[in-house]
């Protein structure tokens, strides 16, 4: 089941109406770190239940795991779902992790009724390749993007956007300076965007940052800080699930936040074109839910 690609504009509808519905999910997640001999980063795995209340009826119990190491760098997330004392459904979601990933980047968007024209990709791996689908299947006007990575990937990322029709430019040395757009898809070991270069983003750019893997984050928390920036998260508990997130919460640098569910319901940023927008996304159980949901049907 692990090759199964889900319908993107279903599953884009599955995860808003699951965020809209939030009130009725109980739901916890715990981030377990593990550190090598060395006292190194080794790994960690997320581990995530969810309660789904049902009037006079049990509850449904969602559970996803994802253990990681950084020696492969491969992670694998496993969901199941409870009924009544008894699992009743069973999945490798790993491929569909991905594919949910990216349709929080298009909903999120959407959302915001901000429509991609200048797009910047820094990261090239298989959820950058997966985030280009959905972006030119949602926003079909995008022709051309251009992306940042270690090295420069001819035989997979360029060949995946070409296949769609999506013209690729390579950037050697990450320059953040004219686009509308900038999507964060990395497992970096040290910070991309502070407190200096962030001048060079221009105002009312939309910046994603999606990496939970990375003991620094992507993004340093004095930025999250800054008056000229709107911080807005997924869900509640991003606050607090990455390293980078409880660091700058320590510090108070995640005073002003908007969640998406509040953007759902209408309370939209009104000064979005006089500032840097970040989207802070770690990944929610309203994703998950949709995903096992779908599977499970299928």
């Amino acid at each position: 089941m692990t090759d199964i690609v889900l319908n993107k504009e279903t599953l884009i509808a599955n995860i808003r109406q699951q965020i809209i519905n939030s009130y009725r999910l109980k739901y916890q997640r715990t981030l377990l770190e593990f550190e090598n001999l060395d006292g190194s980063f080794l790994g960690d795995n997320v581990f995530e239940t969810t309660f789904l209340l049902r009037d006079d009826q049990a509850p449904l119990i969602y559970e996803v795991s994802g253990p990681y190491d950084v020696i492969s760098n491969e992670y694998a997330t496993i969901g199941r779902i409870y009924e009544s004392g008894q699992c009743v459904f069973e999945c490798d979601i790993k491929a569909q992790i991905q594919q949910r990933t990216a349709a929080m980047v298009c909903l999120f968007f959407e959302s915001l009724k901000h429509e991609p024209k200048k797009p910047l990709i820094i990261g090239a791996g298989k959820l950058a390749i997966e985030i280009i689908r959905y972006l030119n299947h949602v926003f079909p006007a995008i022709d051309g993007i251009d992306y940042h990575a270690r090295n420069q990937r001819t035989d997979t990322f360029e060949a995946s956007c070409n296949d769609l029709g999506v013209a690729t430019n390579f950037q050697d040395i990450m320059n953040l300076e004219g686009y509308d757009t900038i999507i964060m898809v990395t497992n970096t070991s040290e910070c991309l965007i502070n407190n200096i270069n962030i001048n060079s983003v221009k105002n009312g750019a939309v910046i994603a940052s999606l990496c939970t893997t990375s003991q620094t984050g992507e993004i340093t928390g004095e930025v999250y800080g800054r008056q000229d920036v709107n911080v807005l998260f997924d869900y509640d508990l991003t606050r607090t699930f990455t390293p980078d997130m409880r660091a700058a919460d320590k510090v108070g640098y995640l005073q002003k936040v908007i969640l998406l569910n509040d953007i759902l319901n209408g309370e939209i940023p009104s000064n979005m074109v006089e500032k840097k927008n970040i989207l802070r996304i770690t990944g929610t159980p309203m994703q998950n839910i949709a995903v096992l949901d779908m599977m499970r049907a299928i």
